[in-house]
C-alpha cells in the first residue's frame, strides 16, 4: 500500500483539465455543463466536474505553478484548502473522530426545519466523503474577499456597519439553544480555546463543561456560536452596499453564551495578520466586535480566562 501523501499534496494533477483528489475522486474541467452529477461553475462559462475514481494507473504530478486549481490554505499537516472556481475544497486529517462534520452543520443551518435559515450568505455543501482517516469537504464560494483583504481599504463607516453586522450574527445564532457543549448534531465540540491547557484529548462536554465553571460562565444554557469570527473567516461582499458572510463552520456548536464575547477578547488567532508590529491594529477587528457586544449586553470573563490560561503554560514549563 503507499504510502499517504501529506494533506497539502492531496491533489495530483493528470492533465491541464483533470486532477486526482485523494487518490479515490475524479476532477475534471468542461465547457458544456453536465446534466447530472456533482458540478459546479469555474465564473466563466466552464464547469468543473466531480465523480468517484475508477480503477486507473494514469501518471499524475504535483500541481504545476500555472494550475487552474491553486492551494489557498495550508495548515501544517492539519488542514490544506484549494479553490476551484466557484467552489472550495478542505482537506482534512481527523484527529477527533467523534466532533461534528462541518457539511452537517451547514446542512443543518440550511434545513428549515432545524429554524429559521441564515439571513447571511454561508456555503452549500456540494460533496463530502472521508477516507484514509481524512475528510474531503467541497463548499460553494460565498461571493466577497475575507475581511482581512477588504478591511485596510474600508471607510470607517463601512468598518461600523461590518462590526454591528457580525454582532447581529452572533445575536441571531444564539437564538438556538441546547442543554449540553457540543456541535449541532450533538457530536463534540473541537473548541481548543475552550479547555485548559496542556488538557488531554478529546472534547467531552464533561470536560470543557468544567473548564467552563472553572473560568466563572454561566452555564445553565448553551447558545449556538461559530466560535471563529477571525478576519479570513468574514467574507465582505462591497459590490451592493455590505453584505457580510461567514466561512469557515468547522468550530461550530453549542457554548456558553459568556464564551461569544470572551473569545472574541482573548483569542490572538483572530487577530490581523496584516505585515507590521502594530499590536493594536492588528487587535482591531476583534476588539471592535467586542466592544460592541458589551453595548448588546454581552458579558465575558477573558481576567479570569487569561488567568487560568497563564497558569496552565506555568504549571507545564516547570515539569
Amino acid at each position: 500500500m503507499p504510502a499517504l501523501r501529506p494533506v497539502r499534496e492531496s491533489i495530483l494533477e493528470i492533465d491541464d483539465n483533470s486532477w486526482i483528489i485523494g487518490g479515490v475522486l475524479l476532477l475534471s474541467y468542461k465547457t458544456i455543463a453536465p446534466s447530472s452529477g456533482c458540478f459546479w461553475s469555474d465564473g466563466g462559462s466552464a464547469f468543473y466536474t466531480l465523480s468517484e475514481l475508477a480503477h486507473s494507473q494514469q501518471p499524475t504530478h504535483p500541481l504545476s505553478s500555472t494550475s487552474r486549481v491553486q492551494l489557498v490554505h495550508d495548515a501544517g499537516d492539519c488542514n490544506a484548502a484549494w479553490r476551484i472556481g466557484e467552489a472550495f475544497l478542505k482537506v482534512q486529517a481527523l484527529s477527533t473522530p467523534s466532533r461534528t462534520r462541518e457539511h452537517i452543520t451547514l446542512n443543518y443551518l440550511h434545513d428549515p426545519a432545524n429554524g429559521s435559515v441564515p439571513t447571511f450568505p454561508i456555503p452549500r455543501v456540494l460533496y463530502h466523503t472521508e477516507h484514509d482517516n481524512r475528510y474531503y469537504l467541497f463548499t460553494s464560494r460565498v461571493p466577497g474577499n475575507t475581511l482581512e483583504k477588504a478591511w485596510p481599504n474600508m471607510e470607517e463607516e463601512t468598518n461600523q456597519v461590518c462590526v454591528r453586522r457580525v454582532v447581529d450574527i452572533c445575536k441571531e445564532l444564539a437564538q438556538r439553544e441546547n442543554n449540553k457543549i457540543c456541535g449541532v448534531d450533538g457530536g463534540d465540540l473541537s473548541e481548543n480555546w475552550m479547555k485548559p491547557p496542556q488538557a488531554p484529548d478529546g472534547y467531552s462536554h464533561e470536560m470543557l463543561l468544567a473548564y467552563c465553571k472553572e473560568v466563572e460562565m454561566n452555564c445553565d444554557s448553551f447558545v449556538l456560536h461559530h466560535c471563529d469570527m477571525g478576519p479570513t473567516n468574514v467574507i465582505i461582499d462591497l459590490t451592493e452596499g455590505c453584505k457580510v458572510g461567514l466561512v469557515d463552520w468547522e468550530v461550530t456548536g453549542f457554548v456558553p453564551k459568556e464564551w461569544i464575547r470572551t473569545k472574541f477578547c482573548v483569542c490572538w488567532a483572530m487577530n490581523f495578520d496584516f505585515p507590521s508590529d502594530d499590536v493594536k491594529k492588528s487587535m482591531d477587528w476583534r476588539q471592535r466586535v467586542q466592544l460592541d457586544l458589551e453595548r448588546q449586553g454581552f458579558l465575558e470573563v477573558a481576567e479570569a480566562w487569561n488567568s487560568r490560561f497563564s497558569k496552565g503554560n506555568s504549571s507545564a514549563s516547570t515539569n
